[in-house]
């Protein structure tokens, strides 16, 4: 099927959009969760992470590529929705995946909003306003926007970890702690660290702006949780090594840089602004290309009706944005299963897997179920 883009995209700018979009709220919350495990916890859980990850992000790939790029919702109506009903339970999937990605969305604003108030005293509710606007204009101009504002973004990230990185160890370093290892800790932690470098949006952006080129997208995605995946434990160690007690868990980063320095300070808020602008732009651009494909309107109006609503909820909502990300991570798993389930039927209707293979077999199809409902599990069980 042929695939149709409003642009067309670099390898590394789809490179960027996967790891933009996995480098965001989540990951400025798992150092919180890592405190509660061991290190040793956390890096197979991060190596667990990458291995489940680029499978589901292959299988999201390839059932996109199967039904011409588009999002979730219209694979799910092309392939799982049949007869005279087939209209009402895509519009209520709609429903349900949109307001997952408003719900992630709302949360992202809070955070941002937060960075802002930290670093400028500004009101937190006109913090909002400010970060929603800022954000909001790379992607209000279109997805090549998107695509550079990604690649310089992730190489100022690159640029400020490695900065921060080498400043940590200028500090009396922390002694690591080895807690008592419990399930359900293991299971928030598992649950976080799948959620925080999981990119669905981004990889269905870069089979598009890919133009469908298999190579380059298998390419993408498993060189961009890769580096989605160094960012978590670089991040999660330092701050481990260089906070005294425990982290704060939703600024854990920038707890880290009050403890270096003004200017580390400085930097570490810049990370985190970034962090959760480049997930800002992949799930709004994702948000405004669902909406846009559900009802036809044109791109730029979709955009404003799909993320109003995100700011509204965001300012009148819930206040804490860790609770709004671990919402949405048991939301967008639970849709994992029915992704699963329609990709099944997908493949066998194709009769081949250009981008998949083997990692698309029945066999790796069960292990993400499993994984989905370990995860989904994981999202709400209470940590100690």
């Amino acid at each position: 099927m042929k695939i149709e883009s409003e642009a067309k995209l670099t390898t590394l700018e789809s490179v960027s959009m996967i790891v933009g979009h996995s480098i965001g709220t989540g990951i400025i919350a798992v150092p919180y969760l890592a405190t509660r495990n061991s290190l040793f916890d956390v890096i197979w859980m991060v190596f667990l992470a990458y291995c489940v990850n680029v499978i589901l992000h292959l299988i999201i790939a390839e059932l996109s590529y199967n039904n011409g790029g588009v999002q979730l919702v219209k694979s799910f109506e092309g392939e799982l929705f049949h007869g005279k009903a087939k209209k009402i339970f895509s519009w209520i999937m709609f429903c349900v995946y949109g307001l997952a990605i408003m719900v992630g969305v709302s949360g992202n604003i809070n955070g941002g909003a937060q960075t802002i108030q930290n670093s400028f005293h500004v009101p937190f509710a006109i913090s909002q306003v400010i970060y929603y606007l800022i954000a909001g204009i790379v992607v209000f101009i279109g997805m090549k926007a998107v695509g550079i504002a990604q690649k310089y973004a992730v190489i100022l990230m690159i640029g400020i970890v490695t900065i921060m990185t080498f400043g940590t160890f200028t500090l009396p370093l922390e002694q690591l702690k080895i807690p008592q290892p419990q399930l359900n800790n293991l299971m928030a932690l598992f649950s976080m660290i799948v959620f925080a470098t999981s990119a669905n949006q981004a990889v269905i952006q870069s089979v598009k702006g890919l133009e469908g080129n298999v190579k380059k997208v298998r390419k993408s995605i498993f060189i961009g949780f890769a580096i989605s995946c160094i960012f978590v434990l670089i991040v999660t160690i330092t701050v481990l090594i260089g906070v005294k007690g425990t982290p704060d868990q939703e600024l854990a980063y920038l707890q880290l840089g009050e403890n270096i320095g003004v200017w580390a300070k400085f930097l570490a808020g810049m990370f985190s602004l970034f962090a959760l602008l480049t997930t800002f732009w992949s799930n709004t651009l994702s948000l405004r290309d669902v909406v846009h494909e559900q009802t036809g309107i044109n791109n730029k109006v979709c955009w404003i009706i799909a993320t109003v609503p995100c700011l509204l909820f965001a300012i009148f909502g819930v206040s804490s944005f860790i609770i709004l990300t671990r919402i949405m991570s048991g939301v967008v798993v639970l849709v994992s299963v029915m992704l699963v389930i329609t990709y099944n039927k997908s493949r066998r209707k194709a009769g081949s897997s250009p981008i998949c293979g083997k990692l698309g077999t029945v066999p790796f199809q069960i292990l993400m179920i499993v994984s989905t409902i370990l995860c989904a599990i994981g999202a709400i069980v209470p940590v100690s």
